[in-house]
């Protein structure tokens, strides 16, 4: 399963609280407790400190329901939200006189099953049937909706969220991401750049019987090391690679090696220090130009106030970071699926500032 994104990465919490709407488009009763609820909690001293510690100004902590934002529609303002959204709340209550949760909201739950974002569900303990996709999800019953109530059923759940104390839940526990084994979004854009990464570089490194058993004294361990950003190029990240290691005593050297019998990809160039084969891949950069990032820069090409301008700086930088998580984890999700017909053991990921500490281990 793929692990939560860093939420805290643009130094941002923003949390999208979504339940069933009224006829008119105003939000329920159910859905507004909720938003004052997960904002007490915030103000409380352990979540405070949390936040503190994680640099999260108090203007920057966040808690929205759904609304009509500058004349916008609210279908406009659902999505303008779950573009940021770190976590989304849900309220799977169903209406009065209903079975089963509103349309509207299961339709909001599938999009954010799609996107991978972490949900938070909470539902009335004498709630009528919970659907069946939501059914082996992780359900905070409530007696009631008053915030008193609702602040001691999210508690616990909200601060292992922020705190990622509980590492066996990473609140993307949705059937669709079970049955892919990534999140739909993750199909596509950045794990397709890592996949060919894969096939192209990486497997024909660690696949037992190929240029491993070959060269076993010039691939001794394969270091994968993670881009700055992706708005930054391979060239600028590979010299501060470069001035890392020299810190440390390490020179790259390039290595040409060609290719054992049956690998039809031709010679394999890499760097390595002393048979530690050490790669920043080079496919990430193109990420900048991911339709995700240019919806993003669209949608806020007309910022009229430096708040705007520092929101949008901070959001841009987390997308940025989280496709290049998502790159990390299709590479890991390959590297799963070769089984044991890899040496995964050999393979290390790491980044700029800490590849030379982690080459030195290697070596002694």
């Amino acid at each position: 399963m793929t692990p939560t994104l860093n939420w805290k990465s643009d130094r941002r919490l923003d949390v999208l609280v979504l339940g069933p709407m009224n006829e008119d488009e105003s939000v329920a009763a159910s859905c507004l407790p909720v938003q004052k609820a997960v904002q007490q909690l915030l103000q409380e001293p352990t979540f405070e400190d949390l936040l503190s510690r994680s640099s999260i100004a108090k203007e920057d902590r966040r808690v929205h329901v759904p609304e009509k934002i500058g004349g916008q529609d609210i279908i406009q303002s659902v999505l303008s939200r779950l573009d940021v959204a770190d976590l989304v709340i849900f309220n799977l209550t169903p209406k009065e006189g209903k079975e089963e949760a509103s349309a509207n909201v299961f339709y909001e739950l599938g999009l954010v099953h799609a996107l991978g974002i972490p949900a938070i569900f909470v539902v009335h303990q004498d709630a009528g049937k919970v659907p069946f996709y939501a059914r082996e999800t992780r359900l905070n019953r409530v007696a009631n909706f008053e915030e008193e109530t609702l602040r001691n059923a999210l508690r616990s759940v909200l601060f292992d969220f922020l705190s990622g104390n509980d590492p066996d839940n990473n609140y993307l526990n949705d059937r669709v991401s079970q049955f892919y084994g990534l999140p739909i979004v993750d199909i596509s854009a950045a794990v397709g750049l890592a996949t060919g990464y894969y096939y192209n570089f990486i497997s024909r490194l660690i696949t037992e019987g190929r240029f491993l058993g070959l060269y076993p004294q010039l691939i001794r361990q394969v270091l994968i090391v993670r881009p700055t950003s992706v708005s930054s190029t391979y060239q600028a990240d590979l010299e501060s690679l470069k001035k890392a290691l020299q810190t440390q005593g390490h020179t790259l050297t390039t290595e040409k090696l060609s290719a054992p019998e049956g690998d039809t990809l031709g010679p394999l160039w890499f760097d390595h220090v002393q048979g530690i084969v050490i790669d920043i891949p080079r496919t990430v950069y193109p990420l900048q130009r991911s339709p995700r990032l240019l919806a993003f820069h669209q949608h806020h090409q007309n910022l009229r106030s430096p708040v705007a301008e520092r929101i949008y700086t901070q959001r841009l930088s987390q997308f940025g970071e989280q496709l290049v998580d998502r790159f990390m984890e299709g590479l890991r999700y390959q590297v799963r699926v070769d089984g044991t017909h890899v040496r995964s053991k050999i393979l290390h990921y790491t980044d700029i500032e800490n590849a030379p500490t982690l080459v030195s281990q290697l070596l002694a």
